[in-house]
């Protein structure tokens, strides 16, 4: 195949092959001991980086014949333990140095951001490293035998298009997972501010118009704690009607099913959570949370519960007051959270429900930026995966 399936318009003739010494020049420039440019490393998971944020510390190396990486040059580690090579280009700072195990490149007449694409996802490309590389352990692929390999091209401007599509969406994969992250460390800090703290009777935030003492109450003292009928293994199968969720699954995707008929029967003759009620698992991932929403769908006896509550408690705040609690669990090896601790735990919140539903409220709004945000991130990686299956040869 000389073309992609993935082109932009006016672009209609085949890629030509070339070899890499033909379109990209190796930049040479050392620095000795003395030296305090930042210190950069290459990941495959984040890119070029500085080396203090990758170990999260300061390392101690002696940096004499490091490898200066100006601003959009291209590098990749040139030793490997399989035949895995990743090409990245320095977008963090003007000018850093690295280990003399990175060469360090540019394009002659090609742009190196597409170059870098190319590398890191031709399929042919990639065949092509591993048949280049060479030694017997660590595998070793040098510049000078990077340069004898070939790949397909389009014409420069093409190339230039293709680039700069990619690092656009890279862009808003990037903004997306930095503002669910910052949603997310604002949450945080929310819940340390808007609850009050050990030893304290009210939060350090509070919406206006409310005063008074939050009260410290046992879960005991709002409710029952419930769960499912039992559902043995053999009733269950991987694919079927309703989804079965485990300790391990509620809140994710399910990985058993049981059949609509006995789903229905036990629905009816036994505990069965309300809608709004939050499903907990009490063993392994302990305190991992869920919302029951609604829908058809049943869940593990004893290692999820719920809480049934006799009104005096907003649902929805308690959902957010399992985040903050201190679980009472026991267990060495395998930790479990009891029934008879989930009633003992103490959980502080305000007297007024209406204050209850304004923090459940506040919260519940973060939790869907969170989720917006991670959907999107997910959505345009999988988006970027696609892409980059097709739009190279």
């Amino acid at each position: 195949m000389n073309s992609p399936k993935i082109r932009f318009k006016g672009y209609t003739e085949d890629w030509e092959q070339r070899k890499l010494g033909e379109i990209i020049t190796e930049y040479k420039e050392t620095v000795d001991s003395e030296c305090t440019l930042p210190i950069l490393t290459s990941s495959k998971t984040e890119g070029v980086i500085l080396q203090e944020e990758h170990f999260g510390r300061k390392q101690q190396h002696d940096i004499t014949g490091y490898n200066i990486l100006p601003r959009n040059y291209c590098t990749y580690r040139n030793r490997s333990d399989g035949v895995d090579f990743t090409f990245n280009i320095n977008k963090c700072c003007d000018k850093g140095i690295i280990s003399k195990f990175y060469p360090v490149f540019s394009g002659k007449n090609s742009d190196v951001f597409f170059l870098s694409l190319v590398l890191n996802n031709s399929d042919g490309v990639v065949r092509e490293i591993a048949y280049t590389c060479t030694g017997t352990g660590q595998k070793v692929l040098s510049f000078l035998d990077l340069q004898k390999m070939k790949v397909r091209v389009p014409s420069y401007d093409e190339q230039k298009e293709i680039a700069a599509y990619f690092e656009n969406l890279d862009h808003l994969i990037t903004l997306h997972q930095r503002k669910c992250e910052q949603t997310k460390t604002l949450k945080k800090y929310m819940l340390q501010k808007m609850f009050p703290q050990e030893g304290q009777k009210v939060p350090e935030i509070r919406f206006e118009g409310f005063t008074g003492d939050w009260e410290q109450r046992k879960l005991g003292e709002l409710g029952t704690v419930q769960t499912c009928k039992r559902i043995f293994k053999e009733q269950t199968s991987e694919k079927g009607d309703i989804p079965f969720f485990k300790n391990g699954t509620i809140g994710l995707e399910p990985d058993s099913y049981i059949s609509r008929e006995m789903y229905e029967e036990f629905r009816r003759l036994y505990p069965y959570p309300e809608v709004g009620d939050t499903l907990i698992s009490v063993v392994g991932s302990i305190g991992r949370t869920a919302e029951y929403t609604g829908k058809d769908e049943y869940f593990q006896d004893s290692n999820v519960v719920w809480l049934k509550t006799d009104g005096s408690i907003n649902k929805k705040f308690l959902k957010i007051s399992y985040q903050v609690i201190k679980w009472l669990i026991e267990g060495s090896t395998v930790k479990h959270l009891y029934n008879d601790n989930i009633l003992r735990s103490e959980i502080v919140m305000p007297v007024s429900q209406i204050e209850q539903a304004k923090i459940a409220e506040f919260f519940e709004e973060l939790d869907h930026l969170i989720t917006l945000h991670q959907r999107e991130y997910e959505k345009l990686q999988e988006l970027k995966k696609f892409m980059l299956q097709n739009m190279f040869v």
